[in-house]
């Protein structure tokens, strides 16, 4: 004869371990799930790393350097660039006189798309020039 056939699991004061745990396996395996899911719901990020922010330089290139992730294309200026296995990229640009703006574009696989804009303002150094006078 089996003591434990009509026993319900439960402690004095009504609770039940088995739907405890069954509730508990639930809720592991549901976070479990999303925590592996979070790069997909987050979408496509970018870091830039140089510039920064919004500057003015007397160079006529500058460096652009960054980080995506989550990303199936990346475009700098309309023009698509690579990144490394770390997601790293980096592209030298040559700067008009004047306002330059630098657009980075990224998409992932589920199309949702992010962008950053950084404006550089050139200004080109004064050329100097000499003149002869002949009298």
């Amino acid at each position: 004869m089996n003591i434990f056939k009509n026993k319900k699991y439960e402690f004095e004061g009504g609770f039940n371990v088995r739907r405890f745990l069954i509730i508990l396996s639930v809720f592991l395996l549901v976070s479990y799930g999303l925590f592996n899911a979070r790069n997909l719901i987050i979408g496509p990020t970018i870091e830039i790393f140089s510039p920064t922010k919004d500057i003015e330089t007397k160079d006529n290139t500058i460096n652009v350097k960054g980080r995506a992730k989550n990303i199936t294309f990346i475009s700098l200026n309309e023009r698509p660039i690579f990144v490394d296995v770390d997601g790293l990229f980096e592209e030298k640009l040559l700067l008009s006189p004047g306002s330059n703006i630098i657009e980075i574009k990224a998409r992932d696989r589920f199309k949702k798309e992010t962008e950053k804009i950084i404006n550089i303002y050139y200004k080109q150094s004064a050329a100097i020039s000499t003149t002869t006078n002949e009298s």
